[in-house]
């Protein structure tokens, strides 16, 4: 009997022995990895983005949640539909966004109308994007943008993105993302967008700026495992349909 045991006892530790020495896997990293650590690559940011994200650091720490809803702090979008954003926004107030007197604005990849709130703390833009920025057409799609006076701004694509490539599919259905400007007072373009928003976290604007685990590099499996987990849908939130 002893003999067995200690055969079995042998046996067990020669497996653990070689279980140990197999190598760490960058799989393995990723999947241990938590998202509370800053994913910015700090040396890469212009002066206006590190002006942009101290403002809004500031704004994150002293926030309070109160019964008026005036900064996008104050709005979860995460499995909302548009409806029910736009009810948070106007806290059930009907025609609280008034269409605005200059009309459809012409864009360079569009259209867009423009909407004032009745109380001055919100604006809301509804753009139909009809071609991309080197002017080739695509499949037009809608966008939803609220913006409060901070330089906060949720966008809505309630449809999605037809044109997205497969392999960004959970661009194609119903999304919201929220960010914050470079300039509060500047227009909603990709280049006046400083950093995405989640919660109260801010993260990079795109996934190439994210800074990744050591030893990760972009274009692996294990780089995109670790932006699944820590980026693309906290910067990508599904909503639900219309």
């Amino acid at each position: 009997m002893q003999g067995k045991l200690k055969v079995f006892c042998i046996t067990v530790l020669m497996f653990l022995m070689i279980f140990f020495k197999q190598p760490i896997t960058q799989a393995q990293v990723t999947q241990g990895i938590t998202c509370d650590k800053s994913l910015f690559q700090e040396s890469q940011l212009s002066i206006n983005t590190k002006q942009a994200k101290e403002k809004f650091i500031n704004l994150a720490d002293s926030f309070h949640e109160d019964s008026n809803v005036d900064i996008i702090f104050e709005v979860p979008i995460e499995k909302k539909s548009p409806a029910e954003i736009e009810q948070r926004i106007t806290e059930g107030k009907s025609n609280y966004f008034i269409l605005d007197k200059n009309g459809l604005t012409p864009e360079s990849d569009g259209f867009s109308q423009l909407y004032q709130s009745t109380d001055g703390e919100w604006k809301k833009t509804i753009k139909v994007t009809t071609n991309e920025a080197n002017g080739n057409s695509i499949i037009p799609y809608i966008q939803i943008f609220y913006e409060d006076n901070y330089g906060g701004v949720i966008r809505i694509k309630p449809y999605g993105n037809p044109s997205a490539p497969a392999f960004l599919s959970h661009l194609k259905m119903p999304h919201g993302t929220l960010y914050f400007k470079q300039d509060a007072q500047g227009d909603l373009s990709w280049s006046n967008e400083a950093f995405k928003v989640y919660g109260l976290m801010p993260l990079p604007k795109a996934p190439k700026e994210v800074k990744l685990p050591d030893g990760v590099t972009f274009g692996t499996p294990e780089a995109e495992s670790f932006l699944q987990q820590c980026w693309t849908f906290k910067t990508h939130v599904p909503l639900a349909s219309l």
